[in-house]
């Protein structure tokens, strides 16, 4: 009975494990959760491509990452981000987040998030939550819009596991509004305290 007792442990220890690690361990272009943005990275490439700073915390730096195209074929994405955490010497990845652009096609954004979110809800082992479409006129415009799906573990805020996100937004019909014909897809992996510090944009 011990045996069986210490079996039973030692299998779910390891399924923890295994989904726990499964959006830290998702690798996008060779860019992956803490590791030193370095590995993929020079000195000289993280400095010529500093695209911001966070606006909640300035100790996180968002670094555009063009990923070498012979070396990761197929590539997804057209734009691609890298946020580090510049008080660890290390300068570990926080975030990586890619981006696909839809002009003006909403419809089109939100039928790749689904694929996309069945995708990672397979990777991920973790069941996606979608939540629905919201107004977002008050922020971008008139008839400005975002659908976001969620990756979160039942029990994040106990085992603090990191986090994942499939967002679509419209920036409404009038050319007046600067982000207009600027419709994406967006895909964020975040730590967990990286995603705590931020509202999920």
């Amino acid at each position: 009975m011990k045996k069986l007792s210490l079996y039973i442990f030692l299998v779910l220890t390891w399924c923890n494990v295994g989904f726990a690690d499964a959006i830290s361990e998702y690798e996008m272009a060779g860019a992956k959760l803490k590791i030193s943005i370095l590995e993929i990275m020079t000195e000289e490439q993280v400095v010529e491509n500093l695209h911001s700073r966070d606006w909640g915390d300035e100790k996180y730096l968002i670094i555009k990452y063009v990923p070498d195209a012979s070396k990761y074929q197929n590539l997804e994405f057209d734009e691609y981000y890298l946020t580090i955490d510049s008080s660890d010497e290390n300068l570990p990845i926080v975030a990586v987040t890619a981006i696909e652009w839809f002009k003006t096609d909403f419809d089109a954004c939100i039928k790749k998030q689904n694929q996309y979110a069945n995708k990672y809800e397979k990777i991920f082992k973790i069941k996606k939550e979608v939540l629905p479409i919201q107004d977002f006129s008050d922020k971008y415009g008139p008839g400005s819009k975002w659908r976001p799906i969620i990756f979160e573990r039942p029990n994040f805020q106990t085992i603090k596991s990191d986090t994942a996100s499939v967002l679509c937004y419209h920036y409404g019909t009038s050319p007046e509004n600067d982000l207009f014909g600027d419709d994406n897809l967006k895909i964020n992996i975040l730590t967990r305290e990286y995603a705590d510090s931020i509202t999920v944009k």
